[in-house]
């Protein structure tokens, strides 16, 4: 036996009924369950590393390639510690830093690296030049935005912490650091919001129902569900299902609280219709859940469905919060459908559920009757406002900023604001451009066209400064630039033309020497000839003296051996041999004037080998003729004087004048060889003399040449230095490309500390540090940040690093995928959430005329309600819009407006399900308040994000309260029956309309 819908859920409503205490019983055992056996939400998100931007992302990638090649590559992130001592750092403070590189170090679970302050240069680098600042980067583990990073960021702050000296302010700041706040903050705001949230709602159910019992009952379902939906969410986390974040924790609460408050009041309301009736409390209870279970049951579906599409978005924050925020309203729906039906009973026989009467059902009546009779006027009435608020939306401007939603004493601001005092701007925000090459780039070739980019990239509007390998302080590497080093050439030119002109006048005096030697080879060559002509001579003569010794020995023998005059013969021949002995005591001293011109005078005669040998020749004769020659004749003339003079005997001085004549002889001999000799080799001499004549004179004209030419090449090399120098005054600019770095450089010291910095230890990696002159976390930076990728990868075309990777990442990346992503997920967001609340509204209305009319006050709704937004936020307050506000709200009102569109029209339905106007206004006002204060509750529900600290909560709770105060009390209440009275049977087409 078959049974309709409706009949299954009135079985299962009086089911509850019947059974209320154990209904009851069971949801609190379940609910205490759970909160034991699960750990908190807040514990399971810490454990979550999910990363507020995919890693995917060009920005994420650029990150995992730069930390791979400069760093450990396990650094998933990097946080900066920040100090500051306004009278200037001391030694204590130096003395901390390099503690902290070991202190961190040592934190291996958290820490994956540290810069090391302990390197001189590198703490050169990260001292401002006030000398009243420094910073560090420290690497961790945990992705930015990732709930893991709460931990490592809370580890680094206290070891920084407890070691800092008295005096020096320490701060841990950076992007991840903000994100941590952030997430910190909205923590700590979760309990603030649940108590503000509960006061408020319970507040509005004692106004509204003007009882205890009533508010009690319904803030008791609505906490089991928070505690239940939050247990299950943890749960789900714990076995990962689903990835859940600090963000999911503070939306759910205040969702849920919402909706559930929801929920119960449509039960409330529908039970005290027919306790109104006269039917019986456990009776009403059924038939309450029985009717309005399939609206409850339709509203969080569409909650669920629109909160599941933020599953399929890409970021983070959407991916996390969805599928937390979808189960636990499925949670809620159970609870709602069974446990407070059970509540009603239980307390309608006590009767401490009974219904009050409520002047606003006049109110309403009267409001349906305006709309009945005057729908165009009434439509038109409500669509001016919304659509002059909706003329706002496309003015507003996003921001993507994670510092904003911060209050100014957060620690990561004022890690900012320290460095803001004392570093240029962006110092620790540069935006970072990587060139990943196929091969290694530390040539000279390569280097240049890093320059190339990296100058292009300085020109850009907005770019400050940028950092890289040739350029580690921010300016191109002087001694590489080629205008530098054509200047250098220059300065030596300049000095080599003063120098040649210094030599100019020793060329001319080399002329002139050149000419004097000329002459003197010419006079060295005539008398070379002279002497040849009197060396033959003297060589005759000496034949002629041997000749005379030869007799004179004859001679001497045969006086010996005879007698005769010897007295008289003795006398005469010592005359004779005194002659002798002094003519050639003159020729003596001639050669030996002769050998020494010729051996200490004479600077060719050296050079020359045959005036050396004649000057050898010379030597003997001159040596002959003193040593044996002259002597001989002495002792001759001697012994004869002393025979002439009878000064001893006869025979001993015959004897020693024959040895003397003997050894004269010899010595004649010895002469007349060395004067043969010196003539031969005169004659050489004598021609040698003539070539050198011949080579002087060339000489002579060459050095001439030299001499006149001088001038000329000082005036050319004058003109060459001044070419370079005016070269280096006009190239010396970045722009021109000017660069040059010799092998050699590669190898200094200074040059492989920058190549630390800016090359991988491959050198197939180079990175440029870009600081922007704007705000690094602004839409400038973001906007600006691909253009500085395009200029580098086209400067590298037609080059050896032409098809090399370039990818950016940093602040100004990340912030440019973030806006790409957030965009591009409201797209995916908005077109599910809308397919899905059409095809519920198309199931549970069956009409698509209702359906589509339904998601076009919604729309128009949330349109609406962001323009608004802007009016307040952006131009009434001055604070932008944060990126998030978006797509949350648009979740939230499109699903909870359909919710109350949905419980409207379900009730036009029955009461006009032919279009009667009558009917209409009954629909509307007997849904006119338990709708009015679902929306109220709701709206201050989301309201109540505003006692948090953070903007963007506020913002998002801000902007769905608004938005469901317009759906309640324009949309629901004007728009929706306007609509419905004009469009009359037609509203439920295809549908043939009942009578």
């Amino acid at each position: 036996m078959g049974t309709t819908q409706g009949d299954r859920a009135a079985g299962y409503a009086r089911l509850a009924v019947r059974h209320a205490g154990w209904v009851v019983l069971a949801w609190l055992a379940i609910t205490a369950v759970m909160n034991v056996a699960v750990p908190q939400l807040e514990e399971i998100a810490g454990r979550d590393s999910s990363p507020m931007v995919p890693k995917d992302a060009p920005s994420m990638r650029a990150v995992e390639l730069m930390n791979e090649e400069f760093s450990s590559g396990d650094s998933e992130s990097f946080i900066v510690v920040a100090m500051e001592r306004t009278s200037g750092l001391t030694k204590a403070d130096r003395r901390y830093a390099e503690g902290l590189v070991a202190a961190l170090a040592e934190d291996e679970d958290d820490v994956a690296f540290v810069q090391d302050v302990r390197d001189p240069a590198l703490r050169r680098a990260l001292t401002s030049e006030d000398r009243q600042a420094r910073y560090l980067l420290v690497g961790i583990t945990g992705a930015t935005g990732a709930p893991s990073s709460l931990r490592q960021v809370a580890a680094v702050r206290a070891i920084v912490g407890e070691r800092a000296p008295d005096g020096l302010t320490v701060e841990v700041t950076g992007p991840t650091a903000t994100v941590v706040d952030l997430a910190t903050e909205t923590e700590h705001s979760v309990v603030r919001i649940t108590v503000v949230t509960i006061g408020l709602i319970a507040l509005i159910l004692f106004l509204i129902y003007r009882s205890f019992a009533i508010p009690a009952l319904i803030l008791t379902v609505v906490g089991l569900g928070l505690g239940l939906g939050r247990a299950v969410v943890a749960w789900c986390g714990l076995q990962d299902l689903f990835a859940v974040s600090t963000f999911s924790g503070s939306f759910l609460t205040a969702i849920v609280l919402g909706a559930g408050t929801d929920y119960a009041v449509f039960l409330v309301a529908r039970y005290h219709e027919q306790r109104r009736l006269g039917v019986e409390p456990a009776r009403a209870a059924a038939i309450a859940a029985t009717r309005v279970g399939s609206v409850i049951a339709g509203s969080a579906v569409t909650v669920v469905l629109a909160t599941l599409a933020m599953a399929l978005a890409d970021l983070g924050f959407f991916n996390t919060t969805g599928p937390a925020v979808a189960v636990s309203i499925a949670v809620n729906l159970l609870v709602s459908l069974t446990l407070t039906p059970a509540l009603l009973a239980l307390a309608g026989r006590r009767g401490w559920a009974e219904p009050r009467t409520s002047k606003a059902a006049g109110v309403w009546q009267r409001v349906a009757d305006v709309v009945a009779a005057h729908p165009v006027r009434m439509l038109a009435a409500s669509l001016v406002p919304l659509a002059l608020l909706a003329a706002l939306f496309p003015l507003a401007d996003l921001s993507y900023d994670v510092r904003d939603p911060l209050p100014q004493d957060a620690e990561s601001n004022r890690g900012y604001a320290l460095l803001a005092r004392h570093f240029p701007v962006n110092e620790v925000l540069p935006d970072y451009v990587l060139v990943r090459a196929d091969h290694d780039l530390r040539t000279s070739k390569d280097l240049a066209v890093l320059e190339r980019a990296a100058a292009a990239v300085a020109q850009h509007d907005g770019v400050e400064l940028v950092r890289g390998v040739t350029r580690p302080l921010g300016v191109p590497i002087t001694e590489a630039s080629v205008a530098h080093q054509a200047g250098l050439v220059g300065d030596e030119l300049d000095r080599a033309r003063g120098e040649v002109a210094e030599g100019a006048g020793g060329a001319e005096e080399l002329a002139d020497g050149a000419g004097r030697l000329d002459a003197g080879a010419g006079r060295l060559a005539a008398g070379a000839d002279q002497a040849v002509d009197g060396a033959g001579r003297i060589a005759a003569s000496t034949r002629r003296l041997t000749k005379g010794m030869t007799r004179l020995l004859d001679g001497a023998d045969a006086a010996i051996a005879g007698t005769g005059d010897l007295r008289a013969g003795a006398g005469g021949l010592a005359d004779g041999l005194e002659t002798a002995a002094d003519q050639v005591q003159v020729a003596v001293d001639g050669l030996a004037l002769v050998y020494d011109a010729l051996a200490t005078k004479s600077l060719t005669c050296g050079l020359d080998p045959a005036c050396r040998q004649a000057r050898t020749g010379i030597r003997q004769i001159w040596e002959a003729e003193r040593d044996q020659l002259l002597p001989g004749l002495r002792q001759a003339a001697a012994g004869a004087r002393a025979l002439a003079d009878g000064g001893g005997e006869l025979r001993t001085g015959l004897q020693q004048l024959r040895a003397g004549l003997a050894q004269a002889r010899d010595g004649s001999r010895q002469l007349a060889d060395g004067q043969r000799v010196f003539a031969d080799r005169l004659g050489e001499l004598s021609a040698g003399a003539e070539e050198l004549a011949a080579g002087a004179g060339r000489l002579h004209g060459g050095t001439q040449q030299v001499a006149a030419s001088l001038p000329e090449l000082e005036d050319g090399l004058e003109a060459a230095a001044r070419h370079l120098r005016e070269t280096r005054s006009a190239a010396d600019d970045p722009v021109s490309g000017g660069f040059y770095l010799p092998p050699a450089a590669l190898e200094d010291q200074d040059f492989a500390a920058a190549m630390r910095l800016y090359l991988s230890p491959d050198g197939r990696t180079a990175r440029l540090a870009v600081l922007g002159s704007t705000d690094a976390f602004g839409p400038e930076a973001s906007d600006r940040v691909e253009d500085i990728r395009t200029i580098v990868a086209t400067s590298l075309n037609g080059t050896a690093l032409d098809g090399a990777e370039v990818v950016t990442t940093g602040m100004a990346s990340t912030n440019a995928d973030l806006r790409r992503y957030s965009l591009s997920d409201l797209e995916v967001i908005a077109g599910f959430a809308l397919v899905a609340v059409f095809l519920v509204l198309l199931l549970l209305l069956r009409s698509v005329v209702a359906a589509l009319a339904l998601m076009a006050t919604v729309v128009l709704s949330y349109v609406a309600a962001i323009g608004l937004s802007v009016l307040v936020w952006q131009y009434g307050l001055g604070i932008q819009l944060d990126w998030t506000v978006a797509a949350v709200a648009f979740v939230v009102l499109v699903a909870v407006g359909a919710d109350y569109n949905l419980l409207l029209t379900k009730r036009i339905r029955e009461e006009a399900p032919d279009g009667a106007a009558s009917g209409i206004a009954r629909a509307t006002a007997a849904t006119g308040g338990v709708i009015t204060s679902a929306g109220v509750i709701f709206a201050v529900s989301m309201m109540a994000l505003l006692a948090g600290r953070v903007t963007t909560i506020g913002q998002v709770g801000f902007t769905i309260a608004v938005g469901l105060l317009l759906d309640t009390f324009v949309v629901r209440s004007l728009l929706v029956p306007a609509l419905a009275t004009v469009l009359g049977r037609r509203l439920w087409w295809p549908q043939k309309a009942a009578r």
